[in-house]
Formats: structure tokens, sequence, C-alpha cells
């Protein structure tokens, strides 16, 4: 949102509904960690050069993830900024790994 324009908006008195379904409607393939593949693909497309954290997490174990090339194009099409920019104006305080004197289990 923050980083291709967009707003969050706090409205008071606001409500938040969802609707779960008994099973999902998609037909997932066996032996594949769809929500791993889905956090490496968001890392290909958003995170930039800091990614590379969240790769070395994960034993740099990235699988075959598709092709992330339209989604990368959209994001250049909507200018949208860098993570470093997100990470300096919208969530400073968070502690970003590389800044870490050492780092381990």
């Amino acid at each position: 949102t923050w980083m291709c324009g967009g707003t969050l908006e706090i409205v008071p008195c606001s409500h938040v509904g969802h609707i779960f379904r008994k099973r999902s409607p998609y037909k997932w393939r066996t032996g594949v960690n769809v929500l791993k593949k889905n956090s490496i693909r968001l890392a290909e497309v958003w995170l930039d050069e800091y990614k590379k954290y969240y790769y070395e997490r994960i034993g740099y174990d990235l699988g075959n993830y598709g092709d992330v090339s339209e989604r990368k194009a959209l994001r250049e099409r909507l200018q949208c900024k860098s993570f470093k920019w997100y990470l300096d104006n919208v969530y400073p305080e968070l502690f970003v790994p590389g800044e870490a004197i050492a780092s381990g289990e």
C-alpha cells in the first residue's frame, strides 16, 4: 500500500469481517510448500536487496518459485518505491539483520 502511493485508513467504529470456507477452492500439488513458494515470490518482487536476509533464513532453498516478471513489471509501472524507502519512512524501528554485529540460531 505505502510503497505504491496508497494509504491505510484507521476508521473509528469500523468492522472487519472474515468468511471462512470449509475447504480450499484451490488444488494444491502434493509436495509443494505453497506458503514458502509465495513468500519467495513476495521477496523477489518487493524486498529488493533485503531479500537476502529472508533467503539466508531459509538456507537459500528457493526451489522453483515460478516467473515473477509480470509482478515486477507491475511494480515498475505503478512507480512503487523501494523497500528501503518503506523501512526508512514507514517502519524505521524495524531491526534489519544486516546492521547486527553477529547472527546465529
